[in-house]
């Protein structure tokens, strides 16, 4: 078997097991021995490809909106709806409580490996929300006055913004609530005007 594609495997597999034990348990309990048992691989091998389980968390987040994301590419019907349920079904599957997500940006940015792989899943992710960014312009759901480019990198701004103020507050409100309240907005703002 070609070596490269071994890898590929090898990294599916260990998402695949952190997906489910993450779906079982929740994220906190689901331990990096746990998923690397139920991939079939030793602890280490799991480091070999993931330097932390935020990593890999942060790395599914990526995955599963580029995925979603570009399902709606061949969808008829309204983009704008589609998008919205999107990033929500984003904060559903990917539940984050405040510690969590404030580890996740520390990780996420304290280390630059991990800043680079982040930044190649919005890269990712980019570029397949940009065609339907155009698509969304050219049905009139969304203003043609800026670039579509300006529009999702707006898109990310809010979603991360969003999320950062959200970890940082007290009190209990849920993220699914803030992030509807926050892009409610945010659509209302890039509709046609």
């Amino acid at each position: 078997m070609n070596r490269e594609l071994k890898k590929e495997q090898t990294r599916a597999r260990i998402k695949e097991a952190a997906l489910s034990l993450f779906s079982e348990q929740g994220y906190e309990p689901a331990t990096v021995e746990a998923i690397a048992k139920q991939a079939g691989v030793a602890k280490g091998t799991f480091f070999n490809y993931f330097a932390s389980k935020d990593e890999l968390i942060c790395d599914l987040q990526g995955l599963f909106a580029t995925n979603e994301a570009a399902k709606l590419k061949d969808t008829p019907g309204p983009l704008v709806p589609r998008l919205q349920l999107l990033i929500f079904e984003i904060v559903k599957r990917f539940e984050l409580n405040k510690p969590l997500t404030r580890a996740l940006f520390q990780g996420m940015l304290g280390n630059g490996s991990s800043l680079v792989k982040h930044n190649e899943l919005l890269g990712a992710l980019s570029e397949t929300l940009l065609p339907l960014v155009r698509q969304a312009q050219e049905n009139g759901e969304i203003r043609k006055d800026m670039p579509a480019e300006m529009l999702a990198q707006q898109a990310f701004q809010t979603y991360f913004g969003t999320l950062f103020v959200w970890a940082m507050e007290a009190g209990d409100e849920p993220l699914a609530t803030r992030m509807t309240m926050t892009f409610e907005l945010f659509f209302k703002g890039i509709a046609p005007q």
